[in-house]
């Protein structure tokens, strides 16, 4: 077991005790028993051994080439959590029980709003929290949650507290230099972005020096306060008890209704994303990798064995089962055995690669619209960084956004398609569409100073990957690259006005729908839709070149012609060319591994 883990079971022990002060303490699983079921983890569960290799990178360079660090963006996909919808998956799922002991807690304003708002208060009034239980529907199947149990859903759990504290302690010794410490013992010189021993009227979490934003979610939203509190936690807790009891330490979180908001992709705001969906997923390659093989039609077969068609939830219904040591269906029990039928790698891959795909598409056009907003938001903290002149060519239109004076450290909590779509934003060559990003994944902008002058570079991580080499213009195994490429790569998208308007018809888009959910239900649907079209067009053909049915008077009765149809004649004017097969001829014989 890692150092950093053991260390962290004695807090997570005290937290608990805390956090669950009106439950039985039975009725958790202890931490060490976590992560102990199966012999393999997926990394995207993101297990404490995982989680230690994933250490921000020390910065290669020169050891003549000057460089100071003077802002960090950092995007992260919040940690390990409860299912995210009222999923179907297999027989017996929805029996499972969803127990969380992670609570959040609510506060009324401070003690100076309140008072302002008490003019007659004569006496110091106590400060209180509010803790959120979901238990208030407890009598299933009528009265639940979407989980029997008291989680809600995507809550975070426990595991997902840990990963983002690990998260927060690790940006802690590879960013901040400790007071009274030698460079040893915090941050290299290269990579110190804040100096304890450098004094200041305000503190690192306050703004300005730290914007934090996350959407509306639970587990967003606490996730990145984990962050922060493994980050600058002993510094809130001083800053605590120098306030005494009448004002509390204040984060400030920028967020937005759910339904608006733009850290992840929401057609609801730009319809024409449904566009570009139904771009990416017409395509014969979409069709050729993930409709029209062998192992769509087995996968289909296997999960229909398990008790229905789960696969745009399977990712979802395998990570949070095997993440979390639940069961899992006995065809499915083989991650990690090595062998080339594995089950649930396969049926994991089938469930994400698609939305991958589209994500790609066409040059991440999809990815492009949706997250359009959100480079704008991210730029907004990092012009002021960049001389004027190095930028305002390229993105004049970003002038009236740049926010002054602007954070050194700014955080955005999210999800995993945000991540993956910032990614897929920046280049081919920097996401290849065949992974996920797992728990608590984090993308790191990092803005450096080279010399005394202008120049301006940039250094992108993700996770333990350093990916500055693979946006376009910068040379291979470049770590520091000038700041002007990765501006110039998302110059015309990086925008708040976009062209949001559909071109798909109300029909066109139930043709969307109806290919949707035939899509997922095998080829055999498919190649039956298509024969009967065949038999449908060419007697609609006959009718029209022929003026009659295909049928003749025998014996006084009218009955169907075994003779072959004749040619039109060539003063009719007319071509044939036949039933179109729409590509599926070359297609049902290929076996496509995912």
């Amino acid at each position: 077991m890692t150092n950093w883990w053991s260390s962290l079971q004695h807090i997570i022990q005290l937290s608990f005790l805390i956090i669950t002060s009106n439950a039985n303490a039975n009725e958790f699983e202890p931490t060490n028993k976590w992560y102990t079921r199966y012999s393999e983890y997926p990394e995207y569960c993101s297990t404490p051994t995982q989680m230690e290799g994933r250490a921000i990178p020390p910065l290669n360079k020169p050891a003549d080439l000057q460089t100071s660090l003077l802002h960090v963006t950092l995007i992260i996909r919040h940690g390990a959590r409860t299912p995210s919808n009222d999923h179907t998956c297999w027989t017996g799922w929805k029996e499972q029980d969803w127990n969380c002991e992670l609570k959040t807690l609510t506060a009324p304003p401070s003690q100076p709003e309140i008072l302002l708002l008490e003019k007659n208060a004569t006496e110091e009034g106590a400060m209180f929290v509010f803790e959120k239980n979901y238990d208030a529907l407890m009598d299933p199947p009528q009265l639940s949650n979407t989980f029997k149990g008291n989680c809600q859903k995507g809550q975070l759990l426990m595991r997902g507290y840990v990963q983002e504290l690990h998260n927060g302690k690790m940006l802690r010794d590879t960013y901040v230099k400790e007071q009274n410490s030698a460079n040893s013992e915090g941050g290299t010189d290269d990579l110190i972005l804040i100096d304890l021993n450098v004094g200041g009227d305000l503190r690192p979490y306050e703004e300005p020096n730290l914007y934090y934003r996350a959407d509306d979610d639970q587990r967003t939203i606490m996730s990145g306060q984990v962050l922060l509190r493994g980050l600058f936690g002993d510094l809130i807790q001083q800053h605590s008890q120098e306030l005494g009891t009448q004002v509390d330490p204040t984060i400030v979180l920028h967020t937005a209704d759910k339904n608006r908001d733009i850290l992840s992709m929401n057609p609801d705001v730009c319809p024409r994303l449904n566009d570009l969906l139904d771009d990416a997923e017409k395509s014969l390659e979409y069709a050729k990798k993930f409709v029209n093989n062998r192992e769509s039609q087995e996968l289909n077969e296997l999960m229909e064995s398990l008790g229905g068609d789960f696969r745009d939830q399977a990712k979802d219904c395998l990570m949070t089962a095997i993440c979390n040591d639940r069961d899992l269906p006995e065809a499915l029990d083989d991650f990690g055995q090595g062998h080339a039928n594995n089950y649930f790698d396969r049926l994991d891959k089938y469930s994400f690669k698609p939305f991958n795909y589209v994500l790609r598409y066409n040059n991440a056009a999809y990815s492009k619209l949706a997250f359009g907003p959100m480079w704008v938001n991210i730029l907004s903290n990092v012009l002021a960084y960049i001389p004027t002149s190095t930028w305002h060519n390229i993105l004049p239109n970003l002038v009236s956004e740049v926010r002054s004076p602007s954070p050194t450290l700014a955080l955005f909590s999210a999800h995993d398609t945000t991540i993956l779509s910032i990614l897929a934003t920046l280049g081919e060559n920097v996401w290849d569409g065949q992974t996920l990003a797992p728990y608590a994944s984090m993308i790191v902008i990092e803005i450096h100073k080279v010399g005394t002058g202008d120049e301006r570079r940039f250094r992108l991580v993700y996770n333990d990957q350093i990916l500055t080499d693979k946006v376009q213009g910068c040379a291979q195994d470049e770590e520091l690259c000038d700041v002007e490429n990765l501006l110039t790569t998302v110059k015309d998208f990086a925008v708040k006005k976009r062209n949001c308007e559909s071109n798909l018809s109300p029909s066109d888009k139930l043709d969307t729908l109806i290919l949707k959910r035939m899509k997922f239900k095998g080829i055999a649907i498919i190649f039956l839709f298509t024969m009967l079209s065949g038999a449908v067009g060419g007697m609609v053909t006959y009718v029209f070149l022929a003026r009659r049915l295909p049928c003749r008077r025998i014996d006084g009765k009218r009955e169907f012609s075994k003779a072959p149809i004749s040619a039109p004649r060539a003063e009719d004017d007319i071509a044939i060319t036949g039933v179109p097969d729409y590509g599926l001829g070359s297609m049902l014989d290929e076996h496509i591994t995912l």
